[in-house]
């Protein structure tokens, strides 16, 4: 079976029977679980990620400020754990689900069982993750934009 994809031009969707309606607005409760979610998301452990953060420690060990180090190590660790828990959600389903709503979904309030509800519903109608983490990034003000700039430095550096 191919994956379903969103049509982003429609602003809605249908996900396990339920409408699902692509918001461009989020309410204060809903924008402290994004704030939660946006370093998350975009501060990710991608080996670069882990490879930066470990040399980071390294030279802190080297001017023997064991306290940051060990700090930076701790994170790293808690960090991977995350990744192997079998019931952890991507941060960019979580942050979508602040912006894609239910129809009649009171989009006031955050509830976590929802949210789950909802990723739960998209899962299972079998959509394609990517769409949903289109829908997280471009909502993360500046990061279309240090994204083009890193990629413009990459392919310098390369070329």
């Amino acid at each position: 079976m191919e994956l379903k994809t969103i049509d982003f031009n429609k602003k809605e969707f249908i996900a396990n029977g339920q409408k699902y309606i692509i918001s461009d607005k989020i309410s204060i409760r809903r924008y402290a679980e994004y704030q939660k979610l946006m370093p998350r998301l975009t501060y990710g452990l991608g080996f670069d990620e882990i490879f930066k953060s470990l040399k980071n420690a390294y030279a802190h060990l080297n001017k023997q400020n064991f306290a940051d180090s060990a700090v930076i190590i701790h994170n790293i660790m808690n960090g991977i754990s995350n990744v192997e828990e079998s019931s952890r959600i991507h941060p960019a389903l979580k942050m979508a689900a602040l912006f894609v709503n239910r129809e009649g979904e009171d989009t006031k309030v955050y509830d976590e069982e929802l949210m789950t509800k909802k990723i739960e519903d998209w899962t299972e109608e079998g959509y394609n993750v990517s769409d949903f983490f289109t829908l997280s990034l471009s909502s993360i003000n500046g990061f279309r934009e240090a994204y083009s700039e890193s990629i413009q430095k990459k392919e310098t550096m390369q070329g």
